[in-house]
């Protein structure tokens, strides 16, 4: 269990990582533990952080030299081995006279290949681990606590943080184990079923419309016969065509995760013709809709919309 002794930093506040950290500030503040010590390349991000009492730093310097339980939650495999580059460096360069234990957690979907070579270098260095934990869930679920957390890496090390993680930033955590290429693995196999779940819907709502049917009918059908979460949650957003990524997961992140799926099939001798087909889309969307990189990969459906004889979007979009 955390103490006085330990102190945390959350580095990279995008739209997971921004609520992460408010949340483990707020459970810090009421517990009276050290404020939460947060840093972003964009300094202004820090900004709501630091208003319920988190301290931002400057540079990674300052997080090294202060912290000694560090998460990560960045937008790609390059932006973590950057980012781990520069806190190796400056941990090197560190006068840790206490010789604290440093627990570095990394909650980003990366490749399996990069995870593990990072921890081969980050537990290189005298008493660090590094964990493995990839998150499921959109920016509604970080904001109130009910991510899905993936645990990997040392036990005594997930041990120790398990009750920081839950409840704290998730409702319930999925242990894989010592290797920190299944949480990867996991994490991507997750991420494939979501982006399966999305191709299907776009399909068949651009298959009522193209029939005849009202598109909202097909809303209906999944409400009274298919309810699930996922579906609801999917299926409105693209009847509604509110495709801002802060309700969702944005197109360059998603083609991202598709990228490492197709890489990881590929390596493995699968075949996934749905990881191609929402690759294609998601391009499309990207390469033909402006602004649409920055859309929730919901928007993979105008993709079908157009190949199907409709625009990208009907001119009553509501785009927030």
């Amino acid at each position: 269990m955390s103490s006085n002794s330990d102190q945390y930093a959350f580095i990279g506040l995008g739209a997971m990582g921004l609520p992460m950290a408010i949340n483990l500030q707020t459970s810090f503040s009421s517990n009276n533990l050290p404020p939460l010590i947060v840093y972003n390349r964009t300094f202004s991000k820090t900004q709501s952080v630091k208003e319920i009492g988190a301290i931002a730093a400057t540079n990674l310097k300052q997080v090294i030299e202060y912290a000694n339980i560090i998460f990560t939650s960045l937008a790609n495999d390059d932006a973590v081995n950057q980012t781990y580059d520069q806190l190796l460096k400056e941990l090197e360069l560190v006068n840790d006279s206490n010789k604290r234990k440093r627990i570095f957690i990394e909650t980003s979907t990366i490749f399996p290949t990069t995870i593990s070579a990072l921890r081969e270098k980050v537990e290189k260095a005298n008493n660090t681990v590094l964990l493995h934990c990839p998150v499921w869930g959109p920016p509604k679920a970080a904001k109130s606590a009910q991510l899905s957390i993936i645990t990997s890496g040392n036990k005594d090390a997930i041990d120790y943080i398990l009750p920081v993680l839950i409840p704290v930033l998730g409702k319930q955590a999925l242990p894989t184990g010592d290797d920190v290429t299944k949480a990867a693995k996991f994490k991507l196999l997750g991420n494939y079923f979501i982006l399966g779940t999305v191709e299907l819907l776009s399909e068949g709502i651009t298959f009522a419309e193209k029939t005849g049917l009202e598109k909202e009918m097909a809303l209906e059908f999944i409400s009274s016969v298919y309810s699930t979460n996922m579906y609801m949650h999917y299926a409105t957003k693209m009847i509604e065509e509110r495709f801002d990524k802060e309700i969702g997961f944005s197109v360059t992140n998603a083609l991202k995760d598709v990228g490492h799926i197709q890489k990881l099939a590929k390596d493995s001798g699968a075949h996934l013709p749905v990881a191609d087909l929402m690759s294609k889309n998601l391009n499309y969307a990207k390469d033909n809709e402006p602004g649409a990189e920055d859309y929730c990969w919901s928007c993979a459906i105008g993709s079908l919309r157009v190949a199907s004889g409709l625009p990208f979007m009907n001119k009553n979009a509501k785009k927030e």
